[in-house]
C-alpha cells in the first residue's frame, strides 16, 4: 500500500514539473514567432507579396502575453483575440477596422493573414500539428520541441 501511495505521489509531481506555465508558453510562443515571421517574409519577399512586420512590437507583445495569461484560455480564445488586434500584417485601411461594409472589404485580408500567422507559429510549436481548439492553450505543445534549436 505505501509503495502505491509513493508511486502515485511521485506520478503527481512528476506530472505538474513537467506542466507548462503560461510564461513559459509566452517566451516559446513569442521565441517561435520571430523565427517563423524571419521564414514567411523570406518566402513571401521571394514571391514579390507584402510582407508581414519583421518583428513583433512592444505592444503586440503585450496582447500576446496579457492573453495568453488568461487562465484556461483555449487555442481557439487565444487565436481570436490576438489576431483581432495584432496587425502584423499591414491594414489596408487602418481607420475603418473591419467595421461596417467598406471596412470588411478592405481589411479583412490583414485579419486573415494574421489569423494564419498564429496558426503557423501554434504549428511549429506542435511538431506541424495544429492543436484542437477546444485544447488550454499551454497544453497546446510540447516545451521538449524547442530543445532542437538550444544548440
Amino acid at each position: 500500500m505505501k509503495q502505491l501511495l509513493l508511486f502515485a505521489i511521485a506520478t503527481i509531481l512528476t506530472a505538474q514539473a513537467q506542466a507548462v506555465t503560461s510564461d513559459r508558453f509566452i517566451f516559446d510562443f513569442l521565441d517561435q514567432a520571430q523565427r517563423t515571421l524571419n521564414v514567411t517574409n523570406k518566402e513571401r519577399a521571394a514571391k514579390n507579396k507584402r510582407l508581414y512586420c519583421e518583428a513583433l512590437s512592444d505592444e503586440q507583445i503585450l496582447l500576446i502575453a496579457a492573453t495568453a495569461s488568461i487562465p484556461d484560455i483555449t487555442v481557439a480564445q487565444f487565436t481570436e483575440t490576438v489576431s483581432n488586434d495584432l496587425k502584423c500584417y499591414p491594414v489596408f485601411f487602418p481607420p475603418l477596422g473591419r467595421k461596417g461594409v467598406t471596412g470588411t472589404l478592405l481589411n479583412t485580408k490583414a485579419y486573415v493573414m494574421d489569423v494564419m500567422l498564429i496558426q503557423d507559429i501554434l504549428k511549429w510549436m506542435n511538431n506541424g500539428d495544429m492543436p484542437h481548439a477546444d485544447t488550454p492553450l499551454v497544453e497546446s505543445y510540447n516545451p521538449d520541441f524547442f530543445k532542437q534549436f538550444e544548440q
